[in-house]
């Protein structure tokens, strides 16, 4: 039995310009993506805002969208950011970014992982702008393959035709267009496994991430660091204080060559110790070590 198609949702952050959500809905529709649901995403406060979602909603008369002359079935939802049932009124420091991020990790999850699981179809391109890039972090945790991000690219002329009549709508000769978004997905078991594990929330999740990642690297560094003369040592550590070649020379009172020869020994332990990734020469070291000899 051919399993049905799960129902597709445009998600939207929204501010001030309401016609970014009509826009993307009908080039979304245009390309035959069967919309069944859109639900735009705000602060609690934002200027304007009553404004444009009244606008919006004026398209949406009894679930009903018109879309090339024909009436389709699509519900609008809104969806004021909140934190354990606070809403959040902005972002005005570090942690109502997080109650943001977290907000929008929930949110998404909910589509995800509900009784009938949404692709979803994610507009970043209205609202505040730290609201989307909070967003494109929310769904690099949570998205699958079918889902999508997407940019709405409006030419300035258009811009101006909006600001002067409300425009909610174009045609394809305005030059109006969706830009895929490219991200890499999260979504992986090590983020299911740390959920499981009594973390649940997004901005906690990626503090423990970014730890694990630094000890992973201060566990190469040490690799390397494991292997060194001492005076190659001394040469690598003058790099990431720095210094370039002949500085180095200077420094440790040693020739060029032999300065190049132990940078060509470095060289040589890094790429053993990070296969996939390049070393040139001893600018690609320098980001590597900076950290863990300023630990030290």
């Amino acid at each position: 039995m051919t399993q049905p198609e799960p129902p597709h949702i445009l998600l939207a952050t929204l501010g001030s310009q309401p016609q970014i959500v009509t826009f993307a809905l009908d080039l979304l529709l245009a390309q035959s993506i069967p919309i069944s649901q859109v639900m735009v995403v705000h602060p609690a406060n934002y200027p304007g805002l009553p404004e444009s979602f009244a606008r919006l909603n004026a398209e949406f008369v009894e679930d009903r969208y018109q879309f090339n002359g024909r009436p389709l079935t699509i519900h609008l939802r809104r969806r004021v950011l909140q934190w354990y049932d606070q809403p959040i009124a902005d972002i005005v420091d570090e942690q109502s970014a997080d109650h943001v991020l977290n907000a929008m990790d929930r949110l998404l999850r909910e589509l995800k992982q509900g009784a009938n699981p949404y692709i979803v179809h994610f507009l970043i391109s209205g609202g505040r702008r730290l609201i989307s890039f909070l967003s494109i972090t929310a769904a690099m945790l949570n998205f699958d393959t079918p889902d999508r991000l997407w940019h709405l690219y409006t030419p300035e002329t258009v811009r101006e035709r909006v600001r002067n009549s409300g425009l909610m709508h174009v045609t394809p000769a305005d030059g109006v267009r969706l830009i895929r978004v490219p991200f890499a997905s999260l979504s992986q078991p090590l983020l299911k496994h740390t959920l499981q594990g009594g973390v649940n929330d997004a901005s906690t999740f990626l503090r423990i991430r970014n730890r694990q990642q630094e000890a992973e690297e201060r566990a190469r560094c040490q690799r390397v660091i494991d292997q060194l003369t001492r005076r190659q040592r001394e040469v690598l550590q003058a790099f990431a204080s720095g210094l370039d070649a002949q500085q180095v020379a200077q420094k440790l009172n040693i020739t060029p060559a032999t300065v190049s020869t132990h940078t060509n020994r470095l060289l040589t332990i890094c790429r053993e110790v990070w296969p996939d990734e390049s070393f040139h020469d001893y600018r690609s070291m320098r980001h590597k070590f900076t950290a863990y000899f300023s630990d030290e």
